[in-house]
């Protein structure tokens, strides 16, 4: 009959046209939810780890300020203690130089004396008897 379609022809055809247009926008919006939700864990991933890297170097930036100011308080305790053994240095110096001094100015005067005895002292029983004093200067 005729070769020209009719309006149940041409609206069968409009129709699968929009249905299969339609399955198609429904298929990529099903697809670009997924790939969505698939960038969100991953930003979401991503946004942890970079929690997790910023927590993790504030505690090894914490510990390294930590082991700097127990270096540094052993540091002046080893200065402190440095520090008093060359004060207790120097007073065993300076005692002995005048334990020195005393002991030089004591020969200078027996021999001053003339007493013959050289600076000895006699036990009653005349037994000689000479003083020696050391002293050591290092603890």
């Amino acid at each position: 009959m005729s070769s020209q379609p009719t309006h149940a022809d041409l609206f069968a055809a409009a129709n699968e046209v929009c249905t299969r247009a339609i399955t198609d926008v429904e298929g990529g919006l099903e697809g670009q939810r997924a790939s969505d939700a698939a960038e969100a864990i991953r930003r979401q991933e991503m946004e942890r780890h970079e929690v997790e890297i910023a927590k993790l170097a504030a505690e090894h930036d914490a510990r390294e300020k930590q082991e700097r100011l127990e270096k540094m308080e052993q540091d002046r305790l080893d200065i402190e203690a440095v520090e008093r053994d060359l004060q207790m240095r120097k007073q065993a110096l300076h005692h002995a130089q005048q334990v020195a001094d005393a002991h030089h100015n004591d020969d200078d005067n027996n021999n001053n004396n003339n007493n013959n005895n050289n600076g000895s002292v006699a036990t009653p029983e005349g037994h000689p008897v000479s003083h020696k004093l050391v002293h050591s200067i290092y603890s």
